[in-house]
Order: C-alpha cells, then sequence, then structure tokens
C-alpha cells in the first residue's frame, strides 16, 4: 500500500481563515460548538458561519454558501447531512481551500451507499488538492495557535493547555479522555487529531507529519483499524531515530476468531502478541491502561533533560519509608529493572551522612523526617553520592506521605541542584494533589516526573529504559522491502491447501532446514515398508501422510519409538487403519517411516500471515502440547539473528535450552539460524505462504544442531485474476 506524503502541519492546521458549514444557533449542533470553540478560546483568524437560515451566529455575519464568503478561506469545517457533503467539497474545491475536516456521519460506517458517497467526497478532494480528515470524526485542535474545528469533547471545556504533546486518535471520545488524564497532572498539549473514516489522512500519516513538527516532542496515539501496519512500524522507526517518543494504544487486539487452526501455531499466538511485537521492534511505547499515559509522556519529557541517557535498567531508591521502598524493588524486578549495587565508596559516603539506624545500601533508608532533622543539604549529598555511583542508571525518591512543608522543601533542593542531574530522577509522592500544589510545580518546571505509587514509578522507569536500548539497537534499522521472489513450485501447487509433511519438510530443506532420515511408504506398497525403510536408524516414527491430516496424533496417526521388523509392519498398518477409521474422507498418499530423535527438547517454529501486518515469526515450546503449555512469543518477519536470539531468551524454558539443573546446554546459535532462515523464507514468500507450522523441531546438544521432525505448510488461494 503507498501512502500519500505526510502533509505539512504548519499550512493545514494553523488556518489564517475558517468556514464553518453547518453552523447553527441549536446548542446540541456541532456547527455550533465549533463555532462557539472558537471565540471561547479566542482564535485570531477570520471565521465564517455558513447557512441560509441565519443572517448572523454568535455575533458573526453568516454566510448563505461557501460560495458567497468575502474572503479566503484555508479550511472548511463541514458539519452538513452526508449527502450534501459532495455539494460543499465543489465549492471548497472553487474556493482553493487547503484542508476539510469533515464531521457529518452517513458514510462508509454505513454501508455500501455511505462508502460510494465517501469514495465521491474523496474524488472531488484529490482533484482539487484538499486534504481531508474524516469524514465521521470529531475533528482537530491546534492548541497553541486556538484552532478548534471540532465538536463534542474537544471543543468544551476543560480547555488543555498548550504544551509539547501532539495526540492522533481513531476514537475522538476515547482519544480525548487520553488527554484530559494527562491534563489533569499538567500536561500541555499542542495538537489533538481525531481521524474518523480515515478517508485521506489517516493515523499514520498524521503521526509522520507530527514527528516532523518542530514543537512536537512526543507524540500519543489510540488505534483501532490499520490497513497497513507494517508503515506503523516505520513511522515508529523514525520516532526512535528523530528521539520522539510515540506512545500508542492499540484497541481490538483479541479476536482471533477469523485465523486458520490448522497449525499450532495459529493457536497460540493471539494479535495482542503481534502487536506486542510489532511495537517492540519499532520502538513503539505501549499503553496499557488509562494511568500509562500521564505517567509515561511524564517519563519521555524527564528524558528530554538527558539526551545521552543510556539503555542502563540499573534502578536505586532512596527514601524514609521502608514499606514503600520494598514495594518500589518488586515492582521494578516485574518492570525488568535491577536493583543496583552500590560500590563501596557509595555506602561509605552515604553512611557518613545518616542516623546510625539508617540503611546506606540500597534501597536506601534515610529513617523518618531525615530532611527535618539533617537539612537538605545533607539530603542532597545523598542523592549525589548514589547518582555518582557508575552502577546507578536511574534513581526514584520516595516523598511518600511528607508533610506538606517536607515536600516543598525537597523540591527546592531538587530546583537548586537540577543543573547537576546527569541521569533521570523520578519522585513518588502520596500528598494529596492539593497540599502538593507548589512542589509539584517546582518539579514539573524541571522536568522531574512525580507519581503517585511507587509501583507507577517502577513501571514508567522500566518503559524509558526499553525505549532507550529500542533506541540504541533499532534507530537505523529500516523494514525489508521489495518485490516477493517467486515461488517454489510445491507451493504454488498447493492453491491454497495445505501441503502433506512430505512436500513440507521438502521446502524446509531447501532453505537449509535439516529433517530426520526419512522413507516414504506408498498406500500400495504397505507390505513392502521393512524393504523402503532399509537405511533408516531405528527406532522410527511411523506417521500417515495427507494433507487432508494436520493434526495426525488426534486421529491415531502417529506411532513412536517402534523397532524394526515385524513391530514396524503392525505400526505401519495400524496408522492406516486408524486414518482410515477416524478420516475415512482423508486422501492418504502414505505412510511415513522417519529416523526417531532421542536427544533434544521439543520447539515450534510457525509463521502466520497476520492481516495488516503480513508474515508474523512464531517461536515456541513444542509438542503436542503446545497450545496448553503457552509459552511463545513472536516477531514481525523479517528478522536479523539478534531479533532471533531475544526470541529464544523471551521463553519459560530458555533456561532448559541454556542447561538447567546440570543438562547440557543445547544448540540454540542453531535455532537462531532456523528462526532467521524461516524468516527470510516467509518474507519472501509473503503472499503465497499463509501459515507454516515446524513441529516438534528437536534441539539438541550443543554443535548437534536441530532436526525438524514434523512441518505443515499453508498457501493461500491464488488472488482471483483482474480483468
Amino acid at each position: 500500500m503507498t501512502r500519500t506524503a505526510p502533509p505539512a502541519l504548519s499550512d493545514l492546521l494553523s488556518p489564517r481563515s475558517i468556514a464553518i458549514v453547518g453552523a447553527s444557533d441549536d446548542p446540541a449542533r456541532p456547527g455550533h460548538e465549533t463555532l462557539k470553540a472558537l471565540a471561547t478560546m479566542g482564535y485570531p483568524g477570520a471565521v465564517y458561519p455558513i447557512n441560509p437560515k441565519y443572517p448572523e451566529l454568535l455575533g458573526r455575519p453568516c454566510f448563505p454558501s461557501l460560495d458567497a464568503v468575502p474572503g479566503p478561506v484555508d479550511l472548511v469545517v463541514i458539519a452538513v447531512p452526508a449527502a450534501a457533503v459532495p455539494g460543499v467539497m465543489e465549492q471548497a474545491a472553487r474556493r482553493q481551500v487547503r484542508l476539510a475536516v469533515v464531521m457529518s456521519g452517513g458514510f462508509r460506517e454505513t454501508g455500501e451507499t455511505g462508502a460510494a458517497l465517501q469514495d465521491t467526497v474523496v474524488e472531488i478532494a484529490r482533484a482539487a488538492g484538499i486534504r481531508v480528515i474524516g469524514p465521521n470524526c470529531l475533528g482537530f485542535a491546534n492548541i497553541p495557535d486556538r484552532v478548534c474545528a471540532a465538536f463534542g469533547s474537544i471543543s468544551r471545556v476543560p480547555r488543555l493547555a498548550a504544551g509539547t504533546v501532539s495526540l492522533v486518535t481513531q476514537s475522538g471520545g476515547f482519544g480525548y479522555s487520553l488527554a484530559l488524564a494527562c491534563a489533569e497532572e499538567g500536561i500541555g498539549f499542542r495538537y489533538v487529531i481525531a481521524t474518523g473514516n480515515e478517508a485521506d489522512l489517516g493515523c499514520v500519516d498524521l503521526i509522520d507529519a507530527l514527528l516532523d513538527d518542530p514543537g512536537t516532542e512526543i507524540v500519543m496515539t489510540y488505534l483501532e483499524g490499520l490497513p497497513d501496519a507494517r508503515a506503523l512500524m516505520q513511522v515508529g522507526r523514525k520516532a526512535l531515530a528523530l528521539g520522539k517518543p510515540l506512545l500508542a494504544w492499540k484497541g481490538g487486539v483479541t479476536d482471533v476468531g477469523a485465523r486458520a487452526a490448522a497449525t499450532h501455531t495459529g493457536s497460540i499466538v493471539g494479535r495482542a502478541d503481534v502487536y506486542r511485537a510489532l511495537f517492540r521492534q519499532a520502538g513503539i511505547v505501549e499503553l496499557h491502561e488509562m494511568s500509562d499515559a500521564p505517567d509515561l509522556v511524564k517519563a519521555f519529557q524527564c528524558h528530554a533533560r538527558y539526551p545521552g541517557m543510556g539503555s542502563g535498567r540499573r534502578a536505586a531508591v532512596i527514601g524514609g519509608s521502608g514499606g514503600s521502598a520494598i514495594v518500589f524493588c518488586d515492582a521494578a524486578s516485574q518492570a525488568g529493572l535491577a536493583l543496583s549495587e552500590f560500590q563501596p565508596e557509595t555506602v561509605d559516603r552515604v553512611a557518613a551522612l545518616l542516623p546510625p539506624i539508617g540503611s546506606p545500601t540500597n534501597p536506601v533508608d534515610l529513617t523518618a523526617g531525615y530532611i527535618g532533622i539533617r537539612g537538605p543539604k545533607a539530603y542532597a549529598d545523598v542523592i549525589r553520592a548514589v547518582l555518582d555511583d557508575p552502577g546507578v542508571d536511574t534513581l526514584c525518591l520516595n516523598f511518600a506521605s511528607s508533610s506538606p512543608a517536607g515536600t516543598v522543601a525537597g523540591a527546592k533542593f531538587l530546583v537548586d541542584m537540577a543543573a547537576d542531574l546527569r541521569k533521570p530522577v523520578f519522585v513518588f509522592s502520596s500528598m494529596h494533589k492539593a497540599l502538593a500544589v507548589e512542589a509539584h510545580a517546582m518539579l514539573r518546571e524541571i522536568r522531574l516526573p512525580v507519581l503517585p505509587s511507587p509501583v507507577r514509578v517502577a513501571k514508567a522507569m522500566g518503559a524509558l529504559a526499553r525505549w532507550a536500548a529500542a533506541r540504541e539497537a533499532l534507530a537505523g534499522a529500516r523494514l525489508a522491502g521489495g518485490t516477493p521472489a517467486a515461488a517454489p513450485s510445491l507451493l504454488l501447487q498447493a492453491e491454497g491447501r495445505a501441503l502433506d509433511e512430505v512436500s513440507s519438510k521438502a521446502l524446509l530443506r531447501s532453505i537449509g532446514v535439516r529433517t530426520p532420515g526419512e522413507a516414504l511408504v506408498p498406500v500400495d506398497a504397505l507390505a513392502d515398508a521393512p524393504g523402503i525403510a532399509r537405511g533408516i536408524d531405528g527406532p522410527y516414527a511411523v506417521k500417515i501422510v495427507s494433507a487432508d491430516i494436520p493434526h495426525k496424533s488426534d486421529i491415531g496417526g502417529v506411532r513412536l519409538s517402534v523397532p524394526a521388523g515385524a513391530p514396524l509392519q503392525a505400526a505401519i498398518e495400524g496408522v492406516v487403519a486408524a486414518c482410515r477409521e477416524r478420516a475415512p474422507a482423508a486422501r492418504l498418499q502414505g505412510v511415513l517411516v522417519s529416523e526417531m530423535v532421542t536427544d533434544g527438547f521439543e520447539l515450534l517454529v510457525g509463521v502466520l500471515d497476520e492481516p495488516a501486518v503480513g508474515p508474523v515469526i512464531v517461536l515456541g515450546q513444542g509438542g503436542v502440547f503446545a497450545e496448553a503449555m503457552g509459552d511463545s512469543t513472536c516477531r514481525v518477519a523479517p528478522i536479523d539473528a539478534a531479533e532471533a536470539r531475544a526470541m529464544v531468551d523471551e521463553l519459560r524454558c530458555a533456561p532448559i535450552l541454556r542447561g538447567a539443573r546440570g543438562l547440557p546446554a543445547l544448540d540454540i546459535d542453531a535455532v537462531v539460524e532456523v528462526l532467521v532462515d524461516v524468516s527470510a523464507f516467509a518474507w519472501a514468500h509473503r503472499g503465497v505462504l499463509a501459515e507454516l507450522d515446524i513441529n516438534p523441531l528437536f534441539v539438541r546438544p550443543t554443535g548437534r544442531g536441530v532436526v525438524a521432525a514434523d512441518a505443515l505448510v499453508v498457501t493461500h488461494a491464488p488472488a482471483p485474476a483482474s480483468h
């Protein structure tokens, strides 16, 4: 999908004149809300209400049509019934309008007739060079320039303060709730944009443009539908390169009902897992709950003070409450942070500043009332000693329930030493906001985040550290592009069906994945099985071969550890009988006799072709209970060796692979190689490969590699020919 170039925000979202088509004196109408908001916000440009019913509205002359407006119009806000919108767009084209905000509903969201009407609107706009936000949207606000081309929550009190955060949302109401949650914490905004149906400008286009805006430091977005998630990945990596955090809440990630279930892969990974992987790979920071929005904005505004901050995750905590320090430590571990171990000289420096009952190790226990007893200078010296330690990357100061005077005193000395701070410092304060207004305002001025819970401090610290690590690792990365490679004949022959195990393994061998020694016994040669299997070391695995039976063990189509001779013959006849009894309609190609792998740990490697994302690589604990184990991770293809190794590390069974409890270490390097090779194959044949499942992939001791004991490949049906 090719996206149009992002708009120049300074031109589009800072209009010198605004026309409101559908302006009204009815307070419940969108056109009235927009007109009133422009007046109350003090918009300095020209405003032209358009409605033939009124000679004037809110003290302004009202015009019968856009054609009748006496001056130039940069932006037209359209709030009329859907059927009238094309006519308004034609007038806008004649007036050389640059941007239209279509608030009207009744378009694509209503069905085929509405979709056709939306197409007409877009055709008129594109022919005239007009960019469109909407239709079916709440509109946008440019807070510093006092522009409000919006209705609903965006146009009403409380007004947002001006700031450096910009928000793009596909749900105007919920997205604005995120903005209000931030505003409650003193965070200001630059742009707030609700995109509606995204007939022209979509979320990704606008995020891309916001990243180029010098006045935007942080971009926040709420997303539901994404026609091209890979474009979002590209924009996420752009954000990393620019050092502008992109915070995203993705709604609608739990529906996996439409996914094929032919492979284990399709059952062990949900859509939430896919988007979490996409965000991780792109350096996009995921929001999970409303409080994450202000917490993480504060964390990243703090980061702006420390542009050279690395990805260290070693945290220290200083406070007078042992309980809050313990809670912070618990949460820090869950957030991926480690508690710093102080150098001996740090312990000595801190100990000299504490009362005898204090603790100079991490977490530092100052004891209650420390600032009041020892004074702000001593407290500042403790902070300096801890931050000077090379093993400390970030610091949490527990103000906890300090008195109002103590909180102000603490804030004042932090302000005084702000110029000396070289590492991120977070403050936990449970003081009621009404009693800590002065202190919190002082800390906000120097961009030190104040959060009401040690758990929330730890989560914000962890998010900041992960983003910094992603920036170091991925800022220069680019998504692979190019045209898909010609599909192998085996894939093309399947034409929307599953390949049998023999053909699936042949594909794996073509990309370098090892399979066991094995032989196919045709259905009409069952009596010759011992001769056909000669040269393959026993004991054997005996399996039905049928593209119609993806899970062979479910119908009794598998026998393991079968000895040679008569037991082998009996096992072959047994799996054929089971197939004919329990899956009589299945097409049977024969029986596969394979060498047993007895010295490996079972993993699963798979591929899903996820809508809007493309090929997704999955790694998990394998075997027939892969779904039940639920131990899996995924990435968006293609991936490199570093990303593949990170996938291995994320598995709960990773300690087993490394040689837990005296067991031999297994060949993780070979697993990494398979992940990279399968990823490259999936990307090269995207659009043809629907699913791939290697289960089990036996991982043998270091140096002995891996063996794909079973495999299943599913292809997409060929696209219908165009005429």
